[in-house]
């Protein structure tokens, strides 16, 4: 199974970590990061992921860890991964504001 991972940076110093784990073109697996400086520490602000084997957002924040999962409910992981990726490039600062305050 092929495995592929980057990092995309992003304006303010936080990070995208992508990892994609694909089978003859077909995505099986993945993991979307969003981390992030706080205090001098990395930390996961927000996750988008495969495991359980059904795509999900993990909501943390500061306080409170996880806070909750959000199931996707598309049909192929392969869409998963693109609204991942879109939606932790577009939310990224609101992600971070969200993690700091809970």
């Amino acid at each position: 199974m092929p495995e592929r991972g980057w990092t995309i940076h992003l304006a303010d110093g936080s990070r995208i970590l992508v990892e994609l784990h694909t089978n003859r073109s077909r995505t099986e697996a993945f993991a979307v990061v969003l981390v992030t400086a706080v205090e001098g520490f990395e930390v996961c602000v927000t996750r988008y992921d495969t495991a359980h084997d059904q795509p999900h957002r993990d909501v943390l924040g500061r306080r409170g860890g996880l806070i909750e999962k959000e199931w996707l409910l598309l049909s192929q992981k392969s869409e998963a991964f693109d609204y991942a990726l879109k939606d932790v490039r577009a939310n990224y600062e609101r992600s971070i504001e969200y993690y700091l305050t809970h």
